[in-house]
């Protein structure tokens, strides 16, 4: 049976819940049977979505509620819902406490960050140093931005090489780098642009959308594939059910 891959809901639009299509397509295309895991605010469901999930992907949204990374708001620019970002930084706790292969986009790599105690840019203008435009106005969201650069050492290296073109739709990203991360690529400003576990495992956060480029990049539907033949062997290994008590500490 192909594995099944668990996509958290983007957010709320209008009192409904959604999940950009884009992700949908690119899980099936490469290989994977797309579900959609609603936000809810029970945490003792969280088992039922590890159960039937052999990987789970987070995908891009809104800005996050810069409260739960300790701060206090910056500018006045964005969009926050906290009761999606309260969600999201709560259900990363638990896959990651899972070991089950996630995939984190764009924001989805921003809530990884903030999960391992990590904090984001409100805005890139909050950097030190002058950036890139990394929002760019495309028609067709497949269109590439500008190029980054790839560690060696990393997962990515094996089907970018050392640089790669890549989209891009953000205006927040990565600052302090959260536990069990190293950062595997950068723009050439020095904005993060996909960071890795540390620890030999399949954690893979992209500041970019290869969802939105799996027909005019083969490496970037190269990319999803892989994370989608992780999730397939992921329930060869035997795991322990995270007790849904401890997996915050």
């Amino acid at each position: 049976m192909e594995p099944v891959i668990g996509i958290i809901s983007c957010g709320y639009m209008q009192n409904r819940q959604f999940v950009t299509e884009s992700y949908i397509h690119a899980i099936e295309e490469c290989g994977g049977i797309p579900i959609l895991l609603p936000i809810i605010s029970t945490e003792s469901f969280y088992p039922y979505y590890f159960n039937i999930c052999n990987g789970f992907l987070f995908c891009g949204g809104d800005d996050i509620n810069p409260l739960l990374f300790g701060e206090e708001p910056l500018t006045d620019i964005g969009k926050i819902d906290t009761r999606t970002d309260i969600f999201h930084i709560s259900f990363m706790k638990y896959a990651l406490s899972s070991q089950l292969p996630i995939l984190a986009i764009c924001r989805g790599m921003q809530i990884l960050n903030i999960a391992l105690g990590g904090t984001i840019y409100q805005d890139l203008t909050l950097r030190p140093s002058p950036s890139l435009n990394h929002l760019q106005l495309s028609e067709n969201r497949e269109e590439s931005s500008h190029k980054i650069s790839i560690s060696s050492n990393s997962m990515l290296y094996r089907f970018l090489g050392n640089t790669a073109l890549v989209n891009s739709f953000h205006h927040q990203s990565i600052h302090f780098l959260g536990k069990g991360l190293k950062i595997t690529a950068i723009a050439s400003d020095g904005v993060i642009e996909a960071i890795e576990s540390s620890e030999n495992k399949y954690l893979c956060g992209l500041q970019w959308h290869p969802e939105c480029m799996i027909y005019s990049s083969p490496p970037m539907k190269e990319l999803i594939i892989y994370f989608i033949q992780k999730a397939k062997n992921s329930r060869n290994l035997h795991y322990i059910s995270p007790d849904i008590q401890t997996y915050y500490q």
